[in-house]
């Protein structure tokens, strides 16, 4: 089996998107978060993203959105277990890395992580740059990704990581956006994000009702700001 093998099983899953990163790339990566942290024979990393729907950005209701969003979020985790089940069936060990539910929560920050930081999965398979917003942008579907992982044994020659400026020196439109001025250089301040963004109906239901970074990205459904 080779990366060009591999990439067609994860397709043909139902992903749109698939990258491949040796797991060196993810040295950095903080303790307890890495692949190897997680499975001790874990040699590559496959990243994958299915494409989320850009109109239910623009609408006062945020039922559509919502719903999207978990749609998408159950439909990478069906895609990662297809994926696993696959490669274990062709002699390979395979773990997926869900998003949710994290594995890591602290109370006084509202910091939660993943077992893995995707997003990072994704850039350095090579399926976009990270921008001002802290979402993973692809040159296709911008940040319109939600994005999964699966682990594997075997090692597989990885894809280049992408290069480029992302975001314009003068392009603040995220940061300006966010009411609870969360974003900043240094990332997003979880403790200001999730109040803000996290919700609920009359009934209680849990909606998302804030998204404006996505939303005013000039990248958001593809690369157009981007330089050499």
């Amino acid at each position: 089996m080779n990366a060009s093998i591999v990439k067609q099983i994860v397709i043909a899953q139902g992903a749109q998107v698939c990258g491949i990163a040796p797991v060196h790339r993810f040295a950095d990566e903080p303790i307890g978060f890495r692949p190897q942290d997680i499975f001790k024979a874990a040699r590559t990393v496959i990243a994958f993203g299915i494409q989320t729907p850009e109109t239910v950005l623009f609408i006062d209701s945020y039922v559509p959105y919502s719903v999207a969003d978990d749609i998408s979020l159950h439909e990478i985790s069906r895609i990662s277990i297809s994926i696993t089940l696959e490669l274990e069936r062709r002699g390979m060990k395979a773990v997926p890395i869900p998003s949710e539910p994290y594995d890591f929560w602290d109370v006084a920050s509202k910091t939660g992580k993943g077992l893995m930081n995707l997003k990072t999965a994704a850039y350095f398979a090579g399926l976009g740059l990270i921008g001002k917003n802290q979402l993973l942008c692809n040159p296709k579907f911008g940040n319109l990704l939600k994005l999964g992982a699966v682990l594997i044994d075997g090692e597989f020659e990885g894809d280049s990581v992408l290069s480029g400026s992302l975001c314009p020196v003068s392009c603040g439109r995220c940061v300006d956006a966010c009411p609870s001025g969360a974003l900043s250089a240094l990332g997003v301040v979880q403790a200001q994000c999730r109040p803000q963004s996290e919700g609920q109906n009359s009934k209680g239901k849990p909606l998302t009702v804030c998204f404006g970074c996505r939303k005013v990205c000039p990248n958001r459904a593809g690369w157009k700001t981007v330089r050499a």
